[in-house]
């Protein structure tokens, strides 16, 4: 039985947060953001994600749109995810560690490249919405 989401990840161009949930001001902060509807959020594989959200944080996500919907709608068949997006977008590899992807996201401390894995994850995917005129801000979650 999961008990995440344990963080989510927002992203800018510029800038990237990382919120723990278990802290309760984090988990506040990342509440608020997720449930505002003036904030625009995007990410990969997020339909999981919404019912994990709404069952750890009590709240509803607004504003959020999947990014492979988009692709999708460019007539692509599949889920595409961050991976394959920076590739067809940027014609860049988008290395995700497998030992990061499966680390313990519910550990109190985060490691530094634990920190690194879900800052960058929703950069990329800011870089690929921005690149594809969709939006503000991207939410992810480990």
């Amino acid at each position: 039985v999961s008990t995440g989401p344990h963080t989510v990840q927002f992203a800018t161009l510029d800038h990237a947060w990382v919120f723990q949930l278990h802290d309760a001001d984090c988990r506040a902060a990342a509440a608020q953001l997720l449930s505002s509807r003036s904030l625009h959020k995007m990410g990969f594989g997020l339909s999981g994600d919404r019912t994990q959200i709404r069952h750890k944080l009590g709240i509803e996500p607004e504003a959020v749109f999947d990014i492979d919907t988009e692709f999708r709608r460019r007539g692509y068949r599949r889920d595409m995810g961050v991976k394959t997006t920076v590739a067809l977008v940027f014609n860049q590899r988008f290395l995700k560690s497998r030992k990061q992807t499966t680390s313990n996201w519910s550990n109190k401390q985060l490691t530094d490249a634990q920190v690194a894995y879900a800052a960058n994850d929703a950069y990329a995917a800011m870089c690929v919405a921005h690149a594809l005129g969709l939006g503000a801000a991207v939410p992810s979650r480990n």
